[in-house]
């Protein structure tokens, strides 16, 4: 019977269907607690001190005053189950089910504890027990709610969305006034794309219950992931004015303060969650991360033994477990950690240039091509990528393909990431696209081939159909904007960036902003939207590069060489674009010698490229003892790109500079 009646759930998105699973059987339960003992004297003393931390929601307090009432009176079932509750929202499924054992064995009727045990098995990661909890039939009603929020968690844990959809709908029907409903709710919503959604339903859990520490949490994590990393604190530091001990909440706290750079405060926080839990894996990460930025590898990996291998399965760790291995020259480790990052996060082209290097390190150029073929052969290939393809390829004997790849990264042809990289052919995307038209898994690899084929007209016309059916999610968005830029319609494009900049100001629709505005000649409010995206993003590398570009551009030296000396710092001295950048800045500010310095290490990285090779030149030139061998440079520019009028124009000024040289000396 059971079976059937879920396999109906999963037919329907009627929420009433779910009423039959989470239904009470009998009208009528006694709600009396039948146990050995009413409580001692002592034992409700205590408990009543309980509940009055719980109703301020200090739980850690609650539990110890749960502790004391327990200890006084151990047959009392009333504190067991009261503290299986705060254990529960301590995250201690584990104590949580040993209390409500205990207060089974002492006399309560399991029905009446269901929705608990359900949730305490949820917790340890046990769905399917806590599935067989949850949908019985005999849970008394006002306990439904309850069990169906929880159904709704384990339905996700389970990878059943249609079911979890139900099952957040049947405790809407019964508690829709719950502010952690209305979190849970936004937390499903974002894992379905729906980041509009997500936000009203945590906007309802903060109206419902201002004070609400989950609420305020989850609507800081929104914020941050929707605008960046700034806009989350004022959240996180109002919930932590209610409870500056909630460890959830301070762990999200830390790991925003450490991604913005602010390393010391991350590391006052890790060490306070360390106080409350001497166990906590991610406080141990953070520190890890510290350690490891600061060049202490062998501290970072005893850290990460901390962790106890609680979290090695998430890809912020894994990429630190491979840097590790990496830096302490265990190129095979590192492979092993980065094989996995990449498992997990198969577009995260950041693990796939570390795998490939390792890989190249470890003798395994060949494979090392592998990895990195399906990024070089697209837009938005990453300069350093198409570098360590060219060394791989050089050391297998593909000599020629080699000087391709490195040719294509001397004139710094990497492209902008595209969205249109068709998977199938066309015919066969087609066909997938009509069978399931309101499917964005299949419309949107359909879009990515039409507009790979060249019909922007036709692509154009399903992203905007995708877009109109998915107003809640930035992709689809963004889809519209891509072909509409391709196409030359700004106009369209900043209109859908828009909607996609008001679900989530991400670094995608940061830096298609700035190109199409820039396109349509409007710097000014490039300029500004840059600057907004870097307010929240004050670390973000992708918006510090435009932001120092636009700086040159105005000649605003000293700006932009302070920034990129940021950049250089951060990510070393090997990209060659960020040391050119600071040639050109240098050269501006009249300080040759450091112009000449950085352009050494530009040229040195990268030789043929003639934006190096050009600006190097440049700065040469302020040195009059260093004039031939500026005229060399600037004459390679342009036989480099002999089309060129800046390069030329550089050249000729050089020319005239030498021309004057020389007719000085001879008068």
């Amino acid at each position: 019977m059971l079976s059937d009646l879920v396999q109906k759930l999963r037919l329907t998105s009627k929420p009433v269907l779910l009423a039959s699973a989470l239904a009470l059987a009998l009208a009528g339960v006694p709600t009396a607690i039948y146990g050995a003992s009413e409580g001692s004297e002592d034992a409700r003393d205590a408990f009543a001190r309980a509940e009055q931390f719980r109703a301020k929601r200090d739980v850690r307090s609650a539990r110890i005053e749960l502790l004391n009432a327990i200890k006084a009176d151990p047959q009392w079932i009333d504190a067991r189950v009261a503290q299986a509750e705060v254990l529960l929202k301590l995250r201690d499924g584990i104590g949580a089910e040993a209390e409500l054992d205990r207060a089974v064995e002492l006399g309560i009727d399991p029905a009446y504890v269901r929705h608990l045990y359900g949730h305490a098995y949820s917790l340890q990661g046990k769905a399917q027990k806590a599935r067989d909890q949850l949908l019985t039939n005999d849970i008394p009603r006002k306990h439904q709610g309850y069990a169906a929020r929880i159904m709704g968690k384990v339905a996700l844990q389970m990878g059943d969305e249609p079911l979890a959809g139900a099952a957040y709908n049947r405790a809407m029907e019964l508690d829709g006034e719950n502010p952690d409903l209305w979190v849970d709710i936004a937390r499903f919503r974002s894992r379905s794309g729906d980041q509009a959604g997500a936000t009203n339903a945590v906007d309802e859990a903060v109206r419902l219950d201002p004070a609400n520490i989950r609420a305020l949490q989850y609507r800081g994590e929104l914020l941050r992931f929707q605008f960046g990393l700034g806009a989350a604190l004022p959240w996180f530091e109002r919930a932590l004015e209610l409870d500056p001990n909630d460890v959830p909440l301070l762990t999200e706290y830390a790991a925003t303060l450490g991604d913005m750079g602010r390393m010391t405060d991350m590391l006052v926080v890790a060490r306070k969650i360390i106080a409350l839990d001497g166990k906590n894996p991610r406080a141990f990460f953070m520190q890890a991360v510290l350690a490891a930025r600061a060049g202490q590898y062998d501290l970072a990996r005893r850290l990460m033994q901390k962790t106890g291998g609680a979290i090695d399965d998430v890809p912020a760790v894994l990429l630190v477990q491979g840097i590790i291995e990496h830096a302490e020259g265990n190129p095979n480790a590192a492979v092993d950690k980065f094989q996995r990052l990449v498992s997990i996060q198969p577009n995260n082209r950041q693990a796939q240039n570390l795998l490939a290097r390792s890989l190249y390190l470890a003798g395994s150029a060949s494979d090392a091509v592998d990895i990195l073929k399906p990024q070089v052969n697209r837009s938005g290939a990453d300069p350093y990528a198409l570098w360590l393809a060219g060394r791989a390829l050089e050391s297998i004997g593909e000599r020629g393909q080699a000087a391709a790849i490195m040719n294509r990264a001397a004139v710094h042809d990497f492209g902008r990431e595209s969205a249109f990289m068709a998977a199938a052919p066309l015919s066969v995307l087609r066909a997938e696209a009509q069978r399931n038209p309101n499917d964005a898994r299949v419309v949107v690899p359909y879009i990515r081939a039409l507009y790979t084929a060249g019909d922007y007209d036709a692509a154009f016309a399903e992203a905007k159909r995708l877009q109109q059916g998915n107003r809640g999610a930035s992709a689809a968005h963004i889809l519209v904007a891509d072909v509409a830029a391709t196409m030359g319609n700004y106009d369209e494009a900043l209109d859908a960036l828009g909607q996609a900049r008001s679900i989530r100001f991400s670094e995608p629709v940061m830096l298609r902003l700035v190109e199409v505005l820039r396109a349509k000649g409007e710097m000014q409010q490039a300029g500004e939207d840059l600057a907004q995206y870097l307010n929240y993003n004050p670390g973000n590398i992708a918006g510090l590069r435009w932001m120092a570009y636009a700086h040159l551009e105005t000649e605003s030296w000293s700006v932009a060489a302070h920034i990129l000396e940021n950049l250089r710092q951060r990510i070393g001295s090997n990209d060659a674009l960020i040391m050119a950048g600071l040639t050109q800045a240098y050269t501006g500010l009249g300080h040759t010698e450091k112009a000449i310095a950085a352009g050494r290490i530009a040229y040195r990285v990268q030789p043929s490229s003639p934006v190096v090779t050009h600006l190097y030149g440049l700065a040469l030139l302020e040195d009059k003892t260093r004039r031939k061998q500026a005229i060399s440079l600037l004459r390679k520019a342009v036989a480099i790109m002999p089309d060129n009028p800046v390069y030329r124009k550089s050249l000729r000024r050089a020319y005239a500079e030498q021309r004057a040289e020389r007719s000085k000396i001879k008068s």
